[in-house]
């Protein structure tokens, strides 16, 4: 199971989710958050992708055995987690029929919560980004399964089109709320980017001046977008566009360079043993770290009568028992899960060859 990981991959995961701490416990203002996300979407499209094409090119395989083995591998390893944390929130009272119970069950959280005025329940607030990323699941693999590569790449690129042209619709129109971008046209630039960058890799990947241009540039822009003075409803529209656009080509070039372990100096930082465990436990960091904050909030108010509020003590308190939770859950659901789902695919393998 170690083998088919690349450790650089893992340490970009743990980039991001500390990202989406710092966010969530120091700084609400902070775009570090949104940039996690946008990571996540395209590191994800990336390698989903790549194991499509995998298993649509095993010639031993059919269409649909394909599209069974893929939903398979995705439920095992991201649904047992994610419904026992749901049931446990609802058990203690914080997720109710009326706080969209079932939209949540159903992976539609980022349409309960566009439709709303507020976060509520925030305990869930984070898991629009994983609704969005199983609605792709949805469409992507009955794509990728049924065409060339060449049809593919361009149905990427049309995914991006169409996060663009939805852009262009707020720009015109006018309508654009804080929840606006939780719709999953939105996101599918990202997404569409993430299945380019499987294809482009190598391009991508080589050490040339495009780097400078296609890394450092957009990175130096979006730096300096952040301390833009928006004074109009349309300049904030096209800063706000151009903060969620302008990161995806640098963050495409250091996942290609990464998955190519072409660069030392990348794989020594990012494959860091710390980071690429961090990285490894992080679909639980990221799925527990915001009902940890509320549990973390009501132990210190009421045992200590202390009002827990955002900052650096904040993110020690919470971060610290969210890493331990996430490294227990890996080691003793998630990995066992894992190691079930390989040893069952092994014997099935064994069986078709004998």
């Amino acid at each position: 199971m170690a083998a088919d990981r690349i450790r650089g991959l893992d340490g970009i995961r743990a980039i991001a989710i500390l990202g989406v701490f710092y966010t969530h416990f120091v700084d609400g203002n902070s775009l570090l958050g949104d940039l996690a996300v946008r990571t996540f979407f395209v590191l994800s499209a990336f390698l989903i992708t790549g194991n499509l094409v995998a298993l649509r090119d095993a010639k031993r395989l059919s269409h649909l055995a394909a599209l069974r083995s893929f939903y398979e591998r995705r439920a095992l390893r991201l649904l047992p987690t994610y419904f026992a944390m749901l049931l446990a929130l609802v058990a203690i009272g914080l997720v109710t029929i009326r706080d969209g119970l079932f939209y949540h069950l159903a992976f539609l959280s980022n349409i309960w919560f566009a439709m709303g005025v507020d976060w509520n329940p925030w305990v869930l607030a984070h898991t629009w980004t994983l609704s969005v990323e199983w609605q792709f699941y949805l469409v992507w693999p009955l794509i990728v399964l049924s065409c060339a590569n060449r049809w593919v790449a361009r149905a990427a690129a049309g995914a991006i089109a169409i996060a663009l042209a939805f852009w262009l619709g707020c720009y015109v129109t006018g309508y654009f709320t804080d929840n606006t971008v939780l719709w999953p046209p939105f996101s599918l630039d990202a997404l569409g980017v993430g299945a380019l960058t499987f294809f482009f890799s190598g391009m991508l990947a080589r050490p040339t001046k495009i780097h400078l241009v296609g890394a450092i540039l957009p990175a130096a822009l979006w730096c300096a977008f952040q301390l833009a003075d928006t004074d109009s409803h349309h300049q904030s529209l096209v800063v706000a566009f151009l903060l969620q656009i302008l990161p995806l080509l640098p963050i495409a070039i250091l996942i290609a360079v990464t998955a190519s372990g072409t660069n030392p100096v990348v794989d020594r930082i990012l494959g860091a043993r710390p980071l690429a465990y961090l990285g490894r436990i992080s679909y639980g960091c990221y799925l527990y770290h915001l009902p940890i904050l509320w549990l973390m909030m009501q132990i210190l108010w009421r045992v200590f009568d202390y009002p827990l509020k955002g900052g650096i003590i904040q993110l020690i308190v919470v971060a610290i028992p969210t890493i331990a939770f996430s490294a227990l859950s890996w080691e003793f659901i998630e990995r066992p899960i894992q190691k079930w789902r390989t040893g069952s695919r092994q014997k099935a393998q064994t069986r078709f060859t004998a």
